[in-house]
């Protein structure tokens, strides 16, 4: 990995690189046997301040135009984050018995390696992952070959609710019968019961059928069909419950609400008697926190799930003033001057047709998530004029990557050009 020269300032309250830091981490606490090979993280041998001084440097330069003299805040940390990581998503590939072997793509590679230990994923998921192959392999189900279309799983899948420690499983495969699915999820149940219990409770609560309709190598499914339990976890966070069933978007950092959604919903300030429109809502991670601190909510999500998923949890959390509308963003007509509109694009981004939303529904403000800089920076350019930015944070969620979520506030101008 390239050396870094240290910085020469403090950005937002970043705290600069020390003088005297080592070049590279090699403490026993952060040593893995799958660094360097395993392509999950990248950074895991710099000091997290490198990492956070990094980050917002990249950001501050390819953002420049937008930014207005204002400065890229995000929170100085004291703590290396390791095992924070609540979800894992494996690949299923053949070895020389065409047997199922799971594990991370190695760097920039669609080669395996098989994970035995993880310092950003949370512990019991990867020994989860690793009984989770023994089943497999005894059950003797075929890992899918794209090229020919023989065998049949392409990915096994997992999600952890932190704030309960329930977990529901999955395994993707191809359309089609899938006749050993009950045996594999009992096996899968069994596996999990037999995991060392660690210092937080972990319970398999389910195990679903995910059917992935694409012949290539895309490890998500696009239906998901109960084998055992539960179709779905429950969490609870910032004192909210919240249902988020397979297929439901649910951010994997387990401490999302504290590095995410309680300093977005600082920036917004009292949102009391307000109207929040929440764009790609979801399961209602934004709106309902901001239905809990008094606004009126309207959710626009496009998965069917998701929208279920959120009316659900507005009902169990008796927050009466939330709306949920499936559809498409893009395709929305918003409510008229909302006084805030969230949008939480995925990492494609707004896009033109999104932006143009944006623009014909004319909010007062405009709180944008991001986990693209660059898809922001295409996005920003496309309402300027209309808006300007008057506060950035970045919320490191991806720690020991490259990979940045950032929230921008924008306001609108009261008579653009």
């Amino acid at each position: 990995m390239l050396q870094r020269a240290p910085p020469t300032r403090n950005i937002g309250v970043v705290t600069r690189r020390p003088p005297s830091a080592p070049k590279r981490r090699t403490d026993e606490l952060l040593h893995c046997r799958h660094f360097g090979t395993c392509g999950g993280c990248s950074l895991l041998d710099q000091p997290i301040q490198w990492q956070l001084h990094d980050k917002v440097e990249a950001a501050e330069r390819l953002l420049a135009p937008f930014l207005n003299g204002k400065r890229i805040e995000c929170a100085e940390t004291t703590w290396t984050p390791r095992h924070f990581r609540a979800r894992l998503l494996y690949p299923v590939r053949g070895d020389r018995d065409d047997l199922c072997v799971l594990g991370i793509y190695a760097f920039r590679s669609h080669e395996l390696v098989r994970i035995e230990e993880c310092r950003t994923q949370d512990t019991w998921l990867t020994a989860f992952g690793r009984a989770a192959e023994r089943v497999l392999r005894e059950q003797r189900l075929r890992p899918f070959h794209p090229d020919s279309g023989r065998g049949v799983v392409k990915a096994l899948w997992a999600r952890l609710a932190s704030g309960t420690g329930q977990v529901l499983a999955g395994v993707v495969t191809k359309p089609g019968v899938f006749a050993q699915g009950p045996a594999l999820a009992t096996a899968l149940v069994d596996a999990a019961r037999a995991l060392p219990a660690p210092h937080k409770p972990r319970k398999l609560v389910g195990v679903v059928h995910s059917i992935s309709d694409r012949d290539d190598e895309f490890l998500l499914g696009d239906r998901h069909v109960p084998l055992r339990g539960t179709d779905h976890i429950v969490d609870r966070r910032d004192d909210l419950t919240f249902r988020i069933s397979a297929g439901s978007f649910y951010q994997v950092h387990a401490e999302a609400d504290e590095l995410l959604y309680r300093p977005v919903l600082a920036m917004a300030g009292d949102m009391r008697g307000k109207h929040v429109v929440d764009g790609y809502g979801g399961v209602g991670a934004f709106g309902l926190r901001f239905c809990k601190r008094g606004a009126r909510v309207t959710i626009i999500e496009e998965n069917a799930v998701a929208c279920r998923d959120a009316e659900h949890n507005a009902a169990v959390n008796e927050l009466r003033d939330v709306t949920v509308v499936k559809s498409a963003f893009a395709g929305a007509v918003l409510p008229p001057e909302a006084d805030l509109l969230v949008v939480d694009p995925p990492r494609s981004g707004l896009q033109q047709k999104a932006c143009s939303r944006v623009l014909a529904g004319q909010p007062q403000r405009v709180l944008y998530v991001s986990c693209s800089a660059e898809s922001l920076a295409r996005d920003l350019e496309a309402l300027q004029g209309a808006y300007r930015l008057v506060a950035i944070r970045l919320c490191d969620l991806f720690p020991h990557t490259e990979h940045v979520e950032l929230a921008v506030l924008l306001e609108r101008v009261a008579d653009p050009a």
